[in-house]
């Protein structure tokens, strides 16, 4: 019996056999047929119940009232500083906790087609066999009509609900009106206030966030130093409970709004060559663009183009003949934490005796002469 069914596994994986050698295992197969194809399960194939969500029903109490609290968060935008109250209340009510299970299981089908008296019919008429040598669709076939060949299959049935027990939730609500209480405003700069100001138009009304104000709308961050430390203080009384929350902003975020009340930017002048001094006498000369000189950075504010300074100065210091005087600009000082990368991308170079570069002056100059409204003052960041 072993021997007929090696025979027709070769015939089904695509073997030379010669027919004559069916013969004598015909009886064997038409009785018992050629054995089992993933009979049993693979080791993987574990069936287990696993738990898909929980979630609350209904309530088996009234909400009852916990406790008040004051929320707010602050974010700079466009270099404005936005404030974010939400004064709240918070309820507490027992509800049903259920839990949702999810049963996987692994289940066997077949055989298909099986059928020992018809796999010794294919093997007999001999096109099945030598069909099935070149081509997949007729291996398969055969291979299904004389042995037992299993599939299977992994099943989820979702189980029904099933109560844990009773929880305590929360439940949030805003009813909170400018006649419920007061609500403060406060800025520190470095410890000392510089603004209050008491915040109204509260309703009361069911809504789905806090309310948002900007500060600098009431406020001008001109009057406070570039390093100023901010912090906001926002102080809610509601009857006899007093709730207060500090807001410390970061260091960069404070920066940005106080420099942008003041400066529309930060720039730097730049002075690129290439092929300059191309005698070598003064051992310039390079065949790639580089720069040979950076300028301070500077603050400026006012209208008009910083890049009539830069033609400027390129007029009165390219003394290589061959270079070019650009602006690296930024709205705010961390703006310029990009400058280097783009620097590199030039490269540096220095010969005997660098060329002369601009001072604070020279650009002024340069402003007065392109008639520009536009202050600028050195940085020291």
């Amino acid at each position: 019996m072993k021997v007929g069914c090696s025979v027709i596994n070769k015939v089904v994986i695509g073997g030379k056999v010669k027919i004559h050698y069916f013969v004598c295992v015909l009886w064997g197969l038409a009785l018992v047929g050629c054995g089992t194809i993933n009979a049993d399960r693979e080791s993987y194939m574990k069936d287990a119940v696993y738990e898909k969500e929980r979630y609350f029903g209904d309530a088996v109490s009234e909400p009852a009232f916990s406790h008040y609290e004051l929320r707010g968060k602050y974010e700079v935008d466009e270099e404005k500083l936005n404030i974010h109250i939400d004064p709240v209340e918070i309820y507490a009510q027992e509800k049903e906790e259920l839990v949702v299970r999810r049963k996987v299981s692994y289940e066997r089908y077949g055989p298909y087609g099986y059928s020992p008296g018809m796999c010794v019919f294919k093997v007999v008429m001999v096109f099945d066999v030598l069909f099935s040598m070149i081509d997949d669709d007729y291996a398969e076939d055969l291979q299904e009509t004389c042995y037992k060949v299993y599939e299977w299959k992994r099943e989820e049935q979702e189980q029904p609900p099933e109560k844990t027990g009773v929880k305590t939730v929360e439940l949030l609500a805003r009813n909170y009106q400018d006649s419920s209480g007061s609500l403060v405003f406060q800025l520190r700069a470095d410890g000392k206030r510089v603004n209050k100001v008491n915040l109204t138009g509260f309703r009361g009304e069911e809504r789905r966030g806090p309310y948002s104000w900007t500060v600098n709308s009431w406020y001008d961050f001109s009057r406070l130093e570039d390093d100023d430390f901010l912090e906001i203080e926002i102080i809610n009384r509601r009857g006899k409970v007093a709730l207060d929350k500090t807001l410390a902003i970061a260091k960069e975020d404070a920066e940005s709004v106080i420099f942008k009340s003041k400066y529309d930017g930060i720039f730097q002048l730049y002075y690129t060559c290439r092929l300059c001094n191309a005698n070598l006498t003064d051992n310039f000369y390079t065949d790639a663009r580089r720069i040979i000189w950076y300028s301070n950075v500077y603050l400026y504010k006012g209208k008009g183009s910083l890049d009539f300074v830069a033609s400027c100065i390129e007029d009165r210091f390219d003394r290589l003949r061959h270079g070019d005087v650009r602006v690296m600009k930024a709205n705010t000082p961390k703006g310029r934490n990009i400058w280097p990368d783009i620097y590199s991308s030039y490269g540096t170079v220095r010969g005997v005796k660098a060329p002369d570069e601009p001072t604070v002056d020279d650009i002024q100059s340069c402003i007065r002469k392109k008639r520009l409204d536009i202050e600028i003052k050195n940085y020291y960041g």
